[in-house]
């Protein structure tokens, strides 16, 4: 695991309230100084994944209050974002300014019209990239991600908060062209007694998706200075699937606790060494879905086992493009 990867095991110790998983994060917090990364009137943005209308195991508010409560005193303007979509109804979910101890945005506007198109001139998948306004404008940003198992790629951490919910609509429909099933929420759920295997039957087994994720992830934090993002994972109720479905299931995973860093790639890649290190929880994994040998798969990661595809192609291909740069 990366040495400037911070990282807090959900697992108590003794039965205090000190030895709680937030109360050591706030620990934690307390040695890193996050709200020293960035200037005294910073206005920052949170990138938090509000789920869908039925999920309920999307990070829990307390952790992004304790991150808000650091900037306490101080003249930041701190604001939640997220998809203009799901911000409609991320108050069923707990999600308010007065849990969060932040404003909730729709990150590119009620309408999806408040973005920056970037033209890309280095890379095969794209030729722009339309940067979601409130990330773009913003002047630092703060990214609290649910770790967890993703159809389309594998894994879905920082890199995947970044890369496809910190754009416009244009630019994560156009990711999404990369899963080679695009029409799954119309038709493919409907077909056939084992839907779900469309899912696993990508041609380029998620690889062309996963690069996407990179490049466009790099793209959204290119324009920050290192120090002014930050970067958590959020390691608790496992499950396969992408939160933006509106559904949550049990565990796969026992929790794991909470990872911070300032690159999302290694703080990506010290929560998938956890997660491979972990025990599958018994009896977690859905019936309808098959967990292959380790030797059958590329990575022989526990998430590729199940969805077949490499979690760590977004990992490794952002730290392609970021090599021999700053970040």
């Amino acid at each position: 695991m990366a040495s400037d990867v911070g990282f807090v095991d959900a697992q108590i110790r003794e039965v205090t309230r000190k030895a709680t998983l937030l109360a050591r994060f706030r620990d934690l917090l307390d040695e890193m100084r996050p709200e020293a990364r960035f200037d005294e009137r910073d206005k920052i943005a949170i990138k938090l994944h509000v789920g869908g209308p039925d999920s309920y195991t999307t990070v829990h508010p307390q952790f992004v209050r304790a991150l808000t409560e650091r900037f306490m005193g101080r003249a930041n303007f701190l604001f939640v974002v997220d998809e203009h979509r799901a911000t409609r109804t991320a108050y069923q979910r707990g999600y308010t300014h007065e849990t969060l101890g932040a404003p909730v945005y729709p990150i590119s506007g009620v309408v999806d019209r408040y973005h920056e198109v970037r033209q890309i001139d280095d890379s095969d998948y794209f030729a722009t990239i339309s940067v979601a306004g409130n990330v773009a404008h913003a002047d630092g940003l703060i990214v609290i991600s649910h770790a967890k198992g993703h159809a389309s790629c594998g894994f879905g951490g920082a890199i995947k908060n970044i890369g496809i919910g910190c754009v416009a609509q244009e630019t994560r429909n156009h990711i999404h062209t990369f899963e080679r099933h695009d029409a799954w929420r119309e038709d493919v759920c409907a077909a056939g007694e084992a839907p779900h295997r469309a899912l696993q039957a990508s041609p380029d087994a998620g690889r062309g998706f996963s690069e996407a994720l990179a490049r466009s992830a790099l793209e959204v934090v290119r324009s920050f200075p290192r120090a002014k993002v930050l970067c958590v994972n959020v390691a608790l109720n496992v499950h396969p699937y992408c939160d933006c479905w509106g559904l949550s299931s049990p565990s796969i995973l026992p929790d794991i606790g909470l990872l911070i860093g300032e690159s999302p790639a290694d703080v990506d890649a010290a929560t998938l060494e956890r997660f491979d290190a972990a025990p599958v929880v018994e009896g977690a994994v859905p019936e309808f879905l098959t967990v292959q040998p380790r030797e059958a798969t590329e990575s022989g990661h526990i998430l590729e086992r199940i969805h077949g595809k490499n979690p760590w192609v977004q990992v490794e291909t952002f730290r392609k493009l970021t090599a021999g740069t700053h970040r």
